[in-house]
């Protein structure tokens, strides 16, 4: 008789946890909802009757106590930049397998240097099985095998219908190191907005700017492209701002003034709405190139970006408790396949 399976959701009590959560319901799942606020997490657990637990994440043998049991974590509690090292490790200490929602740079790099330990722990840890970074990581892989010699990978996306809590924190925290891109195998910095590119979308020429987005790290170890941007589109007034308080933005590395800055984003963001989440739809491009000036493109639509991280989480969670895992650091398309992206629903490839 197989060993029944159990899994824990860890910061269900923020917006992308508790939507999460919700849909493990709807989908006859039971995970262990857990998180640091008892207030929220126990009415959670109430209405959706679940198991939980709450406790902080301070202490790495305390935390790994309570995950004894569990196959897998997905955490979702940001900013990951604070709480990833400190849950990755308990993992290693319990033998529990580490998922999570992130796509700061940062947090992949602290996951990547825990490979060997992981490996040795027969653990794995699957930074970004949400919309950070699963359809662009599926499509640079699906463009790396298409050309075996690529060089130079260019990933594009637009559409988010807005941003939650935690992942405005997690971009107030690493805005003053600006934006990155990787150049002959190493991560570089450039200012923010300091690099372009016009991509045509829906017949019209659209000027997507640089940004710090995960693959920048990730899609090397997915595909070994050593160069390696990530663009986004930003509507022109978002533009403009963020360029006006460039010059500021060095301020955030003054913790009071940045934990002050997340202080106000908790009072005053909640997220994209019910209806956003359920119309909106994002697109996505790829290019990749050799060092002849051979291209070749891809094109995807996909849902609202909070939708597909509900959906696309919760399907890599039941791949592994199906033991479908490779222990170390790992990318959704390393372990999940370069199919993955067309597994999620909402999801075509566009001509």
């Amino acid at each position: 008789m197989q060993k029944e399976k159990h899994w824990m959701i860890y910061g269900a009590n923020g917006y992308t946890g508790e939507l999460i959560a919700r849909k493990a319901c709807e989908l006859g799942l039971q995970p262990t909802i857990a998180g640091r606020n008892r207030e929220k997490i126990v009415q959670l657990a109430s209405e959706l009757k679940l198991p939980f637990d709450v406790f902080p994440l301070k202490d790495v043998n305390k935390i790994a106590s309570r995950l004894k049991g569990m196959n897998c974590v997905l955490h979702c509690a940001g900013p990951f930049t604070e709480t990833s090292e400190v849950m990755a490790r308990a993992c290693l200490k319990s033998h529990t397998h580490y998922l999570d929602i992130t796509g700061e740079i940062p947090v992949y790099s602290l996951l990547y240097d825990l490979h060997n330990e992981a490996k040795s722990a027969d653990v794995m840890l699957l930074p970004g099985v949400g919309f950070d970074i699963v359809p662009t990581d599926c499509i640079a892989a699906k463009l790396s095998k298409k050309m075996l010699d690529a060089k130079f990978l260019s990933l594009a996306f637009m559409g988010l219908a807005g941003v939650s809590r935690g992942t405005l924190k997690s971009m107030l925290a690493q805005a003053p190191d600006g934006s990155k891109m990787r150049k002959n195998g190493e991560i570089i910095s450039i200012p923010q907005f300091s690099k372009s590119k016009m991509i045509e979308y829906k017949g019209k020429q659209l000027k997507f700017h640089a940004i710090p987005w995960g693959d920048v790290f990730t899609a090397y170890h997915s595909t070994k492209i050593p160069n390696i941007e990530v663009y986004s589109f930003f509507p022109g007034l978002f533009t403009n701002a963020l360029q006006f308080l460039g010059s500021t933005v060095g301020l955030f590395k003054v913790p009071p003034l940045l934990h002050f800055s997340q202080f106000l984003v908790d009072q005053f963001v909640t997220g994209p709405s019910e209806l956003a989440r359920q119309t909106d739809k994002c697109y996505l491009w790829g290019e990749v190139q050799n060092e002849a000036g051979d291209k070749l493109e891809i094109r995807y639509e996909t849902e609202e970006g909070y939708q597909f991280t509900v959906d696309s989480s919760i399907l890599a969670v039941l791949e592994v408790l199906k033991g479908n895992y490779m222990s170390g650091f790992q990318t959704p398309s390393l372990v999940l396949g370069n199919d993955f992206i067309d597994k999620i629903p909402g999801s075509i490839q566009k001509e």
